[in-house]
């Protein structure tokens, strides 16, 4: 069992911090709704905005955002404004994505892997957008068996091939959690390529709970 020291432990060279980058006007101006109601939650609005800004401005190499730990506490509820926030950016013509030829919209898409990654071409299919949001990368992966190995097979698949893609995930799980209950190729994969990874601390209790 790791301390409370050992989660909030953070290497500074993957963590998102407002003062790397001036936020996107974009981003800046969107109307966030997060309410910081514990201390250990002050990090994760900062991230999100530093990343979004990120992806507007195609900033390598960061590429993928990760939000791990207590359910209850507002990961997904961010995460999907998040994903709110850049489709907004791209109907405004904010992002766009170069080609030989001109430039063109972001592909975006929002995936539940136990809903999502039944298929054995899911992995291959999700791997060609441009920007995913993986909800809850322990959905139906912590099962011991059958479906729940079939889940993590395909999730780790899934990361594999979109090294270098600009990824959203979350998850009610650790990352040390991760690597021993669900697949230690995911849990590398959370931190490779410069990638930004917040762990909201166990003792921020649910939002109901505050």
């Amino acid at each position: 069992m790791q301390s409370t020291a050992q989660l909030l432990r953070t290497d500074r060279a993957l963590t998102a911090s407002p003062d790397e980058a001036e936020m996107h006007p974009h981003v800046a101006e969107w109307p966030w709704r997060f309410e910081v109601y514990h201390p250990g939650l002050r990090e994760v609005l900062p991230a999100v905005q530093a990343w979004c800004s990120a992806v507007i401005r195609r900033e390598p190499p960061r590429r993928w955002l990760s939000l791990l730990g207590p359910s209850g506490v507002g990961k997904t509820h961010i995460l999907k404004q998040a994903l709110s926030c850049l489709r907004s950016a791209t109907a405004r013509g904010l992002w766009k994505i170069p080609t030989a030829t001109g430039q063109r919209s972001p592909e975006m898409a929002h995936l539940i892997p136990a809903v999502d990654l039944t298929d054995f071409r899911a992995p291959h299919d999700y791997a060609r957008y441009d920007l995913i949001y993986i909800e809850d990368i322990g959905s139906g992966a912590t099962l011991d068996k059958g479906a729940g190995a079939v889940t993590r097979s395909r999730v780790a698949e899934l990361l594999q091939l979109r090294s270098n893609k600009w990824t959203l995930m979350d998850a009610n799980l650790y990352r040390r959690e991760i690597e021993h209950q669900l697949d230690g190729r995911i849990a590398s994969r959370l931190k490779r390529d410069g990638s930004w990874m917040v762990e909201v601390p166990p003792e921020v209790g649910d939002y109901w709970d505050r």
